[in-house]
């Protein structure tokens, strides 16, 4: 049974997304030091981005593809912004304001970094989308 939201394979089921490298996936999850929620883990296993829907104005990066991803924004944010090791990146900045993943919770935030980041670190940042999956919902309107 898939964790991911109906319809997500009519918008993403072409060529172009179909993962071909999901060991890279499972490596980079390694490396950054989380356990991700089934769904998240479905999603980078299955596809690969990076992604742009008109809903969420915020490019969904890839976890590895390309040189800007999920674990290289990550990655970038704990050394510059002491950011604790449960939080990914998952977009482009957009605005001034990324999306990132609490991966203990799974509840997915835009944050700003004028004191949206700040109250992130604090856990005083009020979520965005209750799961991952409810984001996937939302950003792919499915």
């Amino acid at each position: 049974m898939s964790n991911l939201p109906v319809g997500i394979e009519q918008i993403l089921g072409v060529g172009t997304y179909k993962r071909q490298n999901r060991a890279e996936v499972h490596e980079a999850l390694i490396r950054l030091g989380v356990a991700v929620s089934d769904t998240f883990r479905e999603f980078y296993n299955k596809y690969s981005g990076p992604f742009w829907e008109e809903d969420v104005p915020f490019e969904l990066l890839d976890i590895v593809e390309e040189k800007n991803n999920i674990e290289s924004y990550t990655l970038i944010s704990r050394k510059e912004h002491g950011w604790p090791k449960q939080f990914l990146v998952l977009s482009e900045m957009s605005t001034n304001a990324v999306l990132v993943l609490d991966t203990i919770t799974d509840k997915v935030y835009k944050v700003n970094f004028e004191g949206g980041d700040e109250l992130l670190i604090q856990g005083e940042l009020k979520e965005t989308w209750v799961t991952f999956q409810d984001f996937l919902k939302e950003y792919f309107n499915c």
